[in-house]
Parts: C-alpha cells; sequence; structure tokens
C-alpha cells in the first residue's frame, strides 16, 4: 500500500531510519553522533514536505514500512525521483517494484510528462527494477534536479505513455 508522507514526527523519522539503514549508515561518518545525524534528517525531512512539487512516498505491507522514494518537481511537470530504497531484509520481495509502479502512477495523475532519475552502473538491482518499470537509459548527460552532475552514473527516464526517448 502506498501512502504519502504529509507530517513529520519521531516515529516517522524511525521508520524512515530503517527503511534507509543501510544508506544512514554509509552516512554516519558525515556526522558528530548519531543524534546529530538524527536531527539534520530530519530538519532535513520537515523542509523537504513544506515545499510544494516535492513528496515522499512510502511502500508498506500494512503494519511496516519497506520502501521509500523522494519526488521533486524540478520544472514544471518534469519530476526527479530519489533515495529509492527498499529495507535490506526486505529486498527481492517485489515491494520496490510497487512503490515505482505506484508513484509513477500518482505522479501521472498529477501531469508528470517526464520522470527520470540517475542509476550507477552498478546498481544491478535498481537498473532492473527502473527497466521493469517502463524506465529507459539515456544518453543525457546524469544533472540531478539539483543541477549536479553525478559523474559516472546515468540518467535513466520515464516518458508516460511513451517509451523513455523523446
Amino acid at each position: 500500500m502506498l501512502i504519502e508522507i504529509t507530517k513529520i514526527d519521531a516515529a516517522v523519522v524511525d521508520r524512515l531510519f530503517a527503511v534507509y539503514a543501510e544508506s544512514m549508515e554509509d552516512l554516519a561518518a558525515n556526522f558528530g553522533s548519531a543524534a546529530d545525524m538524527r536531527a539534520e534528517y530530519e530538519g532535513f525531512l520537515r523542509e523537504f514536505i513544506r515545499k510544494p512539487g516535492q513528496l515522499i512516498s512510502v511502500e508498506t505491507d500494512g503494519d511496516n514500512w519497506i520502501s521509500a522514494l523522494r519526488a521533486i518537481e524540478y520544472r514544471p511537470s518534469f519530476w526527479f525521483i530519489e533515495a529509492a530504497e527498499t529495507a535490506p531484509a526486505r529486498r527481492g520481495q517485489g515491494f520496490g517494484k510497487r512503490l515505482l509502479t505506484h508513484t509513477l502512477e500518482r505522479l501521472t495523475r498529477l501531469g508528470a510528462e517526464r520522470i527520470e532519475c540517475i542509476i550507477h552502473p552498478d546498481n544491478t538491482a535498481s537498473r532492473r527494477l527502473h527497466a521493469a518499470c517502463g524506465f529507459v537509459p539515456t544518453d543525457d548527460a546524469p544533472v540531478n534536479c539539483w543541477g549536479e552532475t553525478e559523474t559516472g552514473c546515468v540518467l535513466w527516464r520515464y516518458i508516460p505513455g511513451g517509451t523513455g526517448k523523446e
């Protein structure tokens, strides 16, 4: 079941930390303490959902949050998906595909004409997932929605009702 996060509180932060456990471990060295990291993450999330055209989607199995992602409308009807991740213990069970499929349907209902993401070539699981949901790799520069080039990565595109290529 897809849910959209509209409020940030301690429980939401805890649940997102659990989904993003692997990524959080990788980022921990950038913070003075776990409490500092949590406080910054909570502040980031609060700011993120306040902005129009930015949403956080979570796929659940009813009680547990399994997969999550953030989507940003960086130009009218052009969306960028980032931080698509499934809790390590729940990978390979179809939750990532459900999350991405439900999110693509939602963004299409919101009028999305183009949805993009950036994937590292070594991330085989992400490449397979996005391809299964209709994304195609492009030859375009891998520039994210903030205008930053992610060197060594590939920009993938989904065009609702189309092929992903223009």
